[in-house]
């Protein structure tokens, strides 16, 4: 029986623009410089494939159901017909029990050219009590983030497609602590503009292959605060 070895080359290119990344300056006794990311669970891998390779990403991979956060172009290749991805990674279990990340990506392929996808991707840093002495209720917080994406991807051509996702992200991270004034979340918006080319499968002298291909735009839009006015806190990521 002749073994048939399927060789996947894959090229990624990956351009981000910064659009909504976070510059805290926090000045302390010797004046240095701390520089911390806005919404930086975006960069959090949430599928069990990418963060087996490393957290590289999935730009230029064959298609799977969590192409939603890496390259969306690739739904237009899906051989199935639709799919769900779930996943839920939990942060410092050691330690706690509430902190986690979830993703929950949806997607259907409408006919051999076209595809659409929807995902929620939620962030939850647990329960965080203020408590001003040991004999008072404690005052119990929860602050987290999520973003709300939904993509289309369309085959230009046999073995080329691109894609355009919209991304609504809300973050509440805010802790009015004990006596201070509760501040409303910030909510501010993304597009995403990405590229996927896989070839055919070919036969070489001892193998068969396939080329694959892609880039991702990713969070394209306003400057983004977490303090109203701007302030010395920047964001574009």
């Amino acid at each position: 029986m002749k073994t048939k070895v399927l060789l996947l080359l894959s090229f990624v290119f990956v351009v981000k623009m910064n659009a909504q990344e976070t510059t805290v300056i926090i000045p302390n006794e010797r004046d240095s410089r701390v520089i911390t990311t806005g919404v930086p669970f975006l960069l959090i891998t949430s599928d069990a494939r990418a963060a087996a390779m490393g957290d590289m990403g999935g730009v230029a991979t064959s298609v799977d159901a969590f192409s939603q956060q890496w390259n969306p172009a690739k739904y237009a290749f899906s051989e199935t017909k639709s799919g769900v991805g779930v996943s839920y990674t939990p942060y410092l279990s050691k330690l706690v029990n509430d902190i986690f990340l979830g993703n929950l990506t949806y997607f259907n392929r409408i006919d051999d050219r076209s595809a659409f996808a929807a995902s929620l991707k939620y962030f939850s840093l647990g329960d965080i009590e203020f408590r001003e002495n040991e004999f008072v209720n404690a005052l119990i917080q929860r602050p987290n983030e999520f973003t709300l994406d939904a993509s289309y991807a369309l085959r230009l051509s046999p073995e080329f497609a691109m894609s355009v996702a919209m991304r609504y992200m809300r973050s509440d991270l805010k802790l009015s602590g004990l006596g201070g004034d509760a501040t409303a979340a910030s909510t501010f918006g993304g597009v995403d503009i990405s590229g996927f080319y896989q070839s055919e499968e070919e036969a070489y002298t001892d193998f068969n292959g396939r080329w694959r291909m892609g880039f991702a735009i990713q969070n394209i839009g306003p400057k983004f605060s977490y303090e109203e006015g701007g302030g010395r806190k920047l964001s574009t990521y």
